[in-house]
């Protein structure tokens, strides 16, 4: 393990008597109902107090892309808890935010990627969490009206995962969200065909948190991860929320030496002072990787 202060100044130094967010109230921005997914957890690990104001999140950007992300997933996710702090007047804050899209080794695969973050504006810190998970149920096919649906309506498990009918192409018209029996299934199929020249549309998966059960899932396993980070604490300047923060690749092949792109060591990090440590990781079981390396196969 390698450790590795960049700042000679010394770091402030956190209470230790106590977690310093016991008793504490963080407000949760929220549009999708995710309070009884994020409070738990905090409320048992650390003892963190957690409410919800109801904040227009979609201004941020939405799944069906009417509204673009204009940040990063973890710039977003601040973004949102600071608009929850300023309606709330809390300094706590709490907010979460999904990517959810092919694998980038599997594109077959959908990936869904939760991010949770805690953001403290009287000690200046950012404490983030994520998980990711093959089990959100999406589905997106394209059909005209009158087109059998049960084959998609049993791949998407609905009406328990809500649906979303849209025109295909991007091309102008209705998007019909939340939709949760067959007759509306079918009245939006009708509705968005009639704007389209040929009748195709696009019905997806509604990737909302309240419509789509699989990805609540997720996200409360990222809050059990976070309230899970915050009771690590920084071995220098004992702040919540010590935990990785980059991997360092660089597996060498075992014939000729040349680095793969595999996970070679974990770097933790502290979310208030500048402390890092690196930690290697036990390759053993991939030093045969002859048969990977580019080099010793061409």
């Amino acid at each position: 393990m390698q450790s590795d202060l960049k700042s000679d100044t010394p770091p402030r130094l956190w209470p230790t008597v106590q977690h310093p967010y016991q008793g504490g109230h963080a407000v949760l921005a929220t549009k999708h109902n995710k309070l009884e997914l994020i409070a738990p957890p905090l409320q048992d690990a650390i003892g963190l107090l957690v409410t919800s104001v109801e904040v227009d999140t979609d201004l941020l950007g939405t799944f069906t892309g009417e509204i673009e992300r204009r940040l990063p997933p973890l710039e977003t996710a601040i973004e949102k808890a600071r608009l929850g702090m300023r309606l709330s007047g809390r300094s706590l804050g709490l907010a979460s935010e999904g990517s959810i899209g092919p694998s980038p080794s599997l594109p077959l695969i959908t990936v869904d990627r939760e991010l949770i973050v805690l953001v403290d504006d009287e000690a200046d810190v950012v404490i983030s969490e994520s998980y990711e998970s093959t089990s959100v149920r999406s589905v997106s096919r394209n059909v005209r009206p009158g087109d059998p649906l049960e084959e998609l309506m049993e791949r998407a498990d609905f009406p328990h995962h809500h649906l979303i009918v849209r025109p295909v192409n991007g091309q102008k018209g209705p998007i019909i969200k939340g939709i949760n029996t067959l007759e509306t299934l079918i009245d939006a199929v009708a509705a968005c065909g009639s704007s389209t020249p040929d009748g195709v549309v696009t019905v997806e998966s509604d990737l909302r948190a309240t419509a789509s059960p699989s990805r609540r899932l997720v996200i409360a396993e990222a809050a059990q991860r976070l309230a899970m980070r915050l009771l690590q604490r920084c071995p220098l300047c004992h702040a919540p929320g010590w935990g990785p923060v980059a991997i360092i690749d660089g597996v060498p092949c075992s014939s000729c030496s040349y680095e793969l792109p595999l996970p070679r060591a974990v770097v933790h990090g502290c979310p208030s002072c500048e402390h890092r440590e690196t930690i290697e990781l036990d390759t053993t079981n991939e030093r045969d990787t002859v048969r990977f390396c580019p080099s010793c196969n061409p």
